[in-house]
């Protein structure tokens, strides 16, 4: 890696009025984050019980369905829920099963 030479004292001020310029855009941003994190995790718990269609997820978590739907596809592009059998207009989604723990059988080993 290559070494970062010393910052001036020029330097480290302007980065220092930056810092101040933005801190309410940084704020406003991790407050964003923490709200999106919390709403994932409520849709996951949500999940943990079995399968649920977008307006019983809404209903539940207390989000607007189109909240509901955008947090499920972006789960279902990242391989954390999968959808299930339609009920309705509406498919059921339910979180999907791990990789890891999906392959292991309990086998004996043959010598």
């Amino acid at each position: 890696m290559a070494q970062e030479k010393p910052r001036t004292t020029g330097e480290k001020v302007d980065l220092k009025k930056l810092r101040e310029a933005r801190k309410y855009q940084i704020a406003a941003a991790t407050e964003r984050m923490k709200r999106q994190r919390q709403a994932v995790q409520a849709i996951e718990a949500a999940l943990s019980q079995g399968g649920l269609t977008v307006p019983e997820l809404a209903r539940i978590t207390k989000q607007p369905a189109s909240q509901v739907l955008y947090y499920l596809a972006t789960l279902k592009k990242y391989g954390k829920v999968v959808e299930g059998e339609a009920e309705g207009s509406y498919f059921k989604y339910r979180l999907a099963e791990e990789k890891a723990d999906a392959g292991k059988e309990t086998a004996p080993i043959e010598s």
